[in-house]
């Protein structure tokens, strides 16, 4: 595949039309007709879930890419993109555009002047900061604040003077506990936290918040809901409440022997709230918009949730998988706040898996999106409702990878 060749912008006192040049942004001059300027992504992270489809969707537009990381016992860390990449999609065009960068962020003293070559240019440079540990009950919380909030600020750190936005992936749920609406300006609400992880998300933003104040580096901090797995796919290499709630449906299934058309005189005790709308977005729903704002002129300076606008209820959602695994009106299902003792094995293993996701299932938050509509027009669009064909293809692939 050819190089794009850099273009040599014109005097600034050139006549410039409409017809011939459009000046973007970050004073880059693209030549209708020819090649332009390409752009450069700095992304850690690269080999997670969102990290892979971000870096995968910016190779497509031509971007040239530095993925920074480490390498993980014998898998060496270039492996470890080139293999996410593959999950996501042919990788075979992208010769020449992915450089992968052996750096242990969490280092305080990091450097990362390997990345600049003597033509790149801050006005061209994103940086994309992806990676984080993303476990609500970590062995070694000291280790996720370590990830999470120290290697976002060493990060920015070392690029401030050398690029034209930073772009932080937090969590829309640096809400933690609070209900109704949240807006996308608001992050100190005096909230309390469900788990360590979303502490360090607000930590972060905090921090990075006053770093790049001080230093005047453009931030654009993103805040995506519960992330489920792609829509084409099924995949997903993270493992949501989607997620589980599918693997306690196919438990039922096999503990109950159910088949097609025998009905279980049994009731189910659920621990949910029926009507609560888990906020849940496929990744491929995310990262459209999310690179729409790194394109964008109004989105430095901004928060912006990437968050589903019209999420669906539990019990909307435990239908179409009870539907999907056939087994729709086979047996009772009954939603309660709590569960009394003693319980039945079954809803001792319900209770097990769905436990570190009740926050996110029985959350009654609802999240402004009207920040990122504005940077983003066509924002609603990349939304769909969640339907039996994407939910059968995540049934497909959890029985292809169920250990």
């Amino acid at each position: 595949m050819p190089q794009s060749e850099p273009v040599q912008s014109p005097p600034r006192d050139a006549a410039l039309t409409g017809d011939d040049y459009e000046i973007n942004v970050r004073q880059s001059v693209k030549l209708r007709y020819g090649y332009a300027p390409m752009k450069t992504a700095i992304v850690t992270g690269a080999n997670g879930f969102i990290g892979s489809h971000i870096v995968y969707r910016l190779l497509e537009r031509d971007w040239r890419v530095h993925a920074l990381g480490r390498s993980r016992g014998t898998s060496h860390w270039s492996d470890r993109v080139i293999a996410a990449l593959r999950e996501v999609g042919n990788t075979t065009d992208f010769c020449g555009k992915l450089r992968c960068h052996e750096i242990d962020l969490n280092a305080p003293d990091v450097r990362l002047d390997v990345l600049f070559r003597c033509d790149d240019s801050p006005a061209e440079t994103t940086l994309f900061h992806v990676a984080g540990d993303t476990r609500f009950m970590p062995p070694d919380t000291h280790l996720q604040r370590q990830v999470n909030v120290e290697a976002a600020v060493n990060v920015v750190n070392a690029l401030k003077g050398r690029i034209a936005t930073a772009i932080y992936v937090s969590t829309a749920y640096v809400a933690g506990n609070r209900k109704g609406l949240i807006r996308e300006r608001e992050l100190d609400c005096g909230q309390e936290f469900h788990n360590a992880y979303e502490r360090s998300k607000f930590d972060a933003e905090s921090m990075l918040s006053a770093l790049c104040r001080e230093h005047n580096v453009p931030l654009v901090i993103v805040r995506p809901s519960i992330i489920t797995n792609d829509r084409q796919s099924g995949r997903a290499s993270t493992f949501t409440h989607l997620n589980a709630l599918v693997e306690v449906i196919s438990r039922l299934q096999e503990h109950y022997g159910i088949s097609d058309g025998e009905v279980v005189s049994t009731t189910v005790r659920l621990m949910a709230d029926p009507e609560a709308k888990p906020n849940l977005a496929p990744v491929d729903s995310i990262v459209p918009p999310l690179l729409q704002i790194a394109e964008s002129s109004v989105a430095p300076g901004r928060t912006l949730h990437l968050c589903h606008p019209r999420p669906q209820s539990n019990a909307e959602l435990v239908d179409l998988i009870l539907e999907v695994f056939k087994v729709k009106g086979k047996f009772a299902l009954e939603y309660l706040e709590s569960i009394p003792r003693p319980l039945s094995h079954t809803e001792e293993m319900i209770l097990r898996s769905l436990k570190p996701y009740a926050p996110y299932m029985n959350s009654r938050c609802e999240f402004d999106v009207s920040e990122s509509r504005s940077v983003v027009p066509d924002y609603d669009d990349h939304f769909t409702q969640l339907d039996v064909p994407y939910i059968r293809k995540i049934v497909e692939f959890h029985r292809r990878n169920r250990k």
